[in-house]
């Protein structure tokens, strides 16, 4: 029977956890996907490159409200349990306060691990694949960026200028820059143009014009060529988006690869082809395994917390003021959750009493349920 009634409370828990962490998700995924409509609008990358990068995105902002979604959860089937005195089926089993307590626990660590998994494997991986397609794309839609009597600059290297443009695409006075190399520039103006595509490559096609080619080097040469029709090829040119990865999307191993460098090795500063370790970038790293990795034990500790419902009476007048405190004190751990990595720094006091600082809370929470248990009964 007791297994019966602990897995019922289980799989209540895990469906409204469902519910409410993919909702909020979904939310803040619609949101932030809004926001990198600009990879269309601005940075001229095709559908499929916008819809591949916010899809893989969705893993690491469910990943973020793991922690208040399952403190929700706890708090909220607990709370279900006593309005529907469904509570009262645990005592009437035999079934102790702390036992139910000890129950909560188990299952913290289990969505703990599955979190730190979560974390420290999938969402890196996840988040690298979603920079290789804006790394490895083109610009599809660059043709939708040109505006009239406006310098366009958007993809690398590369300038345009158009005074004006028909709904055909036929433009007029057009002015490009295309920076070859360092040492390489080609400054090419013409009466009239038009992008065309040759299956899945663009060209932009110009007509009436020059090309002035500046070599920077030792005698700074300049040619002048003119031309009644040319073509350049637009197929190779890449937007300025960020294709470098950002720490967030760096391999677990290789984060701490920096940080055993340089705390534990010879402080030197090496350098891998997709990060550049140091001291700044070594602290930086020591807070984003932490959050990858300790702070998930939050998670365990708001399920303690949620458990004090338990011994709350609610019969009591100061009922909803003890849930009411319970709750915010909730809220002020998973605050604390999110600001604790930023305590790390390179003084080892401070790291240790960062690192240590879930531990603790935890030890007390539980000494304080404990205490409460010896006091129910």
């Amino acid at each position: 029977m007791e297994k019966i009634i602990f897995r019922k409370f289980l799989y209540d828990l895990i469906g409204f956890f469902l519910i409410v962490s993919l909702s909020l998700s979904l939310i803040t995924w619609i949101i932030q996907s809004v926001n990198y409509l600009d990879f269309i609008s601005k940075d001229g990358h095709g559908f499929s490159v916008y819809f591949s990068f916010i899809s893989l995105n969705f893993p690491k902002i469910f990943s973020k409200v793991i922690i208040f979604s399952y403190f929700i959860s706890v708090f909220y089937i607990i709370q279900k349990y006593q309005l529907n005195n469904e509570i009262l089926i645990f005592w009437t089993n035999g079934i102790s306060k702390i036992r139910v307590v000890n129950f909560i626990i188990k299952v913290s660590i289990l969505f703990t691990i599955i979190q730190i998994l979560i974390t420290y494997f999938l969402v890196p991986k996840l988040q690298d694949y979603s920079r290789d397609f804006i790394r490895s794309s083109n610009i599809d839609l660059f043709s939708s960026l040109i505006t009239e009597k406006k310098f366009i600059d958007t993809v690398k290297d590369f300038t345009i200028f158009v005074d004006s443009v028909d709904e055909a695409g036929n433009m007029q006075d057009i002015y490009v820059k295309d920076s070859v190399d360092e040492n390489n520039t080609q400054i090419i103006t013409a009466k009239s143009g038009k992008i065309i595509e040759r299956g899945s490559e663009k060209y932009l096609n110009l007509n009436f014009g020059q090309i002035l080619d500046i070599t920077e080097n030792n005698y700074n040469t300049t040619k002048v060529i003119k031309f009644n029709n040319t073509t350049f090829n637009l197929s190779n040119l890449k937007s300025k988006s960020t294709t470098f990865p950002k720490l967030q999307e760096l391999n677990s191993s290789v984060i701490i690869s920096c940080i055993n460098n340089f705390v534990f090795g010879n402080k030197i500063k090496y350098s891998l082809p997709i990060f550049h370790c140091s001291e700044d970038s070594a602290i930086k790293g020591a807070k984003e395994i932490f959050n990858r990795s300790i702070k998930q034990v939050y998670i365990i500790i708001l399920g303690m917390i949620a458990a004090i419902l338990f011994f709350t009476n609610e019969k009591n007048s100061k009922h909803i003021i003890n849930k009411s405190l319970i709750f915010f004190i909730g809220l002020i751990c998973v605050v604390l959750s999110e600001i604790n990595s930023e305590f790390l720094s390179i003084s080892l006091i401070n790291n240790i009493i960062s690192i240590m600082l879930p531990a603790i809370i935890f030890f007390l929470c539980y000494l304080f349920l404990f205490n409460l248990n010896k006091k129910s009964i």
